[in-house]
């Protein structure tokens, strides 16, 4: 049967004080005052440190927790506020029966009697005391101290059961969950708990550190990119290429005023952005910016009629160039093989009563509305000839939307461009 002691009651707010921590109190309440006073008279300075169940101001018996922590008042400061004083923790003890006497709280306490290990020298309580360790030197030193501190204050404890009350006392946790720790006896289960509670903050911190290093990566980067952009237009302005900036804009106001399919605009807003991170004078730059102005040049959502006209055509053919019938020949069966899919759109609409024909559309959606023309009975004796043979050429006759395309294929100089 332990000893039984009658202590004055120093009631806690928020505050969960384990044996082996000292910790520094406020205290202001007079009930609290003269309960201090009556402390420090004592001969052995003893006062039962405990705390509210609930944040009250008038407190009572039943407000208070059952366990608390026998301590030992250190130093005291007085002040006009009330008393600043530092507190030891000695030993848990257990509150018999709490009264109020002589205008302040006095409780009759036994110490609470620790469970110790079944078998301390078990591999398996050993490995766990082990990493409570580790990890508790692990979160001081993600925390910010010193490692030459951390070891110093961890190596100061030996005991297994006052080194998780060292570590429960300095964790971030909130008051119900140290006072949980405070009123677990059991050496092992209380090991558990803490570790628990420290490798919890361990990912937390270490969450903490990327989402701070992604920012700062982040951040580092716009920072960068601005004072390079600085730097440029400075350099720029030395070299006087504050035209080609104007340029730029200019180019940039023209592609943004096209109305351009998706495809097209993602294209082009990528090169705009090539362009404008390289120099200007390379000779990529000057790729792009060709290929810029080609866009510009392209008729988007404009529609013409083709005028096919297979006897001139054949005529400019023979004048521009000497040779190359078989080229010739191909371009010219190309053209006629046009000519008859619309004459056959034409008959069609007709035959179906159309007011009007309706234009074939070409893969580059252009309207090819070019009347057949007297040309299509002669070439109609010849589609079941030379055409014939090459289906291939005019595709199925009800897939409007496709057709063939010419490639020209040779060395350079040939003249595959003018053709």
């Amino acid at each position: 049967m332990t000893e039984r002691l009658t202590l004055p009651v120093l009631p806690l707010r928020d505050v969960v004080l384990f044996p082996g921590v000292t910790s520094p109190i406020g205290a202001g309440r007079p009930g609290t005052l003269r309960a201090i006073e009556a402390a420090v008279g004592s001969e052995d300075k003893l006062i039962f440190a405990v705390s509210q169940r609930d944040n009250v101001e008038d407190v009572g018996p039943e407000s208070l927790y059952t366990i608390g922590t026998i301590a030992r008042i250190g130093q005291l400061q007085r002040g006009l506020g009330g008393i600043q004083l530092l507190l030891h923790g000695e030993r848990r003890g257990i509150a018999m029966h709490i009264g109020n006497e002589e205008g302040f709280l006095r409780a009759i306490v036994r110490e609470a009697e620790e469970l110790p290990p079944v078998a301390p020298e078990n591999p398996a309580f050993i490995a766990l005391y082990r990493e409570v360790r580790a990890r508790a030197a692990e979160l001081g030193q993600k925390s910010g101290l010193p490692e030459e501190v951390v070891q110093q204050v961890l190596s100061g404890v030996s005991d297994p059961g006052r080194f998780a009350d060292l570590v429960s006392g300095y964790i971030d946790i909130s008051p119900s969950q140290r006072q949980a720790l405070l009123e677990t006896l059991s050496v092992e289960e209380r090991l558990r708990r803490v570790l628990v509670h420290v490798q919890r903050q361990v990912t937390v911190l270490d969450a903490q550190e990327e989402i701070k290093s992604q920012v700062q990566e982040e951040l580092g980067e716009r920072q960068r990119e601005m004072f390079l952009r600085e730097q440029l237009k400075q350099i720029r302005r030395e070299l006087g290429e504050d035209d080609e900036a104007d340029e730029f804009e200019d180019l940039r106001q023209k592609l943004a005023a096209l109305e351009l399919p998706p495809v097209a605009r993602k294209e082009v807003d990528r090169e705009l952005g090539r362009l404008n991170r390289i120099g200007r004078e390379s000779m990529e730059a000057q790729v792009i910016r060709n290929f810029l102005e080609t866009v510009l040049e392209l008729p988007w959502n404009h529609r013409t009629d083709d005028h096919i006209d297979i006897p001139r055509a054949g005529t400019i053919l023979d004048e521009d160039h000497y040779g190359l019938r078989d080229v010739k020949d191909r371009v010219l069966e190309f053209l006629a093989v046009r000519q008859l899919r619309l004459a056959e759109a034409r008959a069609k609409a007709e035959t179906e009563g159309a007011t009007s024909p309706t234009p074939e559309t070409d893969e580059d959606g252009d309207s090819q509305a070019a009347p057949a023309g007297p040309l299509v009975e002669s070439l109609g004796a010849a589609r079941q000839g030379a055409l014939g043979s090459k289906r291939d050429l005019i595709g199925n006759p009800d897939d409007k939307a496709k057709g063939p395309i010419l490639l020209f294929v040779g060395p350079p100089g040939v003249g595959k461009t003018s053709v």
